[in-house]
């Protein structure tokens, strides 16, 4: 028994390794969604025939999120480096992010103007639900640049203590 508590602290011991923010996992996710993209035109002859089949259609929307994924881990790395640090961040406005959300907003208004036109001018659905799409990614894009600029983060790597077992 004595040997146990000898060996107790040791096997209790965590070492804390530093966060590390990688872009292999985003460039993946970015490489796998272009391949799917890929195989989408091959197997819908380049787009031609609409509308697509249910495989076709959780294709697309698994290169969807695989994009966004991929984007949003690239905005991390660029946005907060490699080595995370724990604690919280204040938000960061800069200019290269003001721009971004002008123009996303911008092209947001553009998208939900050609959006309503095509709806009240009856426009084929491929090309509605295209810019719905579209419409969904850059508001997904911009929320993602609002909360970069005025959300500040809070990186925590202790254990909770709220009685969640995981």
């Amino acid at each position: 028994m004595r040997e146990i508590g000898n060996i107790l602290p040791y096997v209790l011991r965590v070492e804390v390794c530093p966060m590390r923010n990688s872009p292999r996992l985003p460039l993946l996710a970015l490489y796998l969604a272009a391949g799917i993209a890929i195989l989408l035109l091959v197997i819908t002859r380049n787009g031609d025939r609409f509308p697509l089949t249910s495989l076709e259609l959780g294709l697309v929307a698994a290169t969807v999120a695989l994009t966004v994924y991929g984007v949003q881990g690239l905005f991390s790395v660029i946005l907060e480096g490699i080595e995370l640090a724990p604690g919280k961040r204040r938000p960061r406005l800069t200019e290269p992010l003001s721009i971004a959300i002008v123009v996303f907003s911008v092209g947001l208004f553009a998208i939900a103007v050609a959006l309503g036109w095509g709806i009240t001018e009856s426009w084929p659905e491929w090309r509605v639900g295209v810019l719905a799409g579209a419409g969904s990614l850059v508001l997904a894009f911009l929320l993602m640049f609002y909360k970069e600029a005025f959300l500040g983060t809070e990186a925590c790597f202790d254990d909770r203590h709220d009685g969640v077992p995981w």
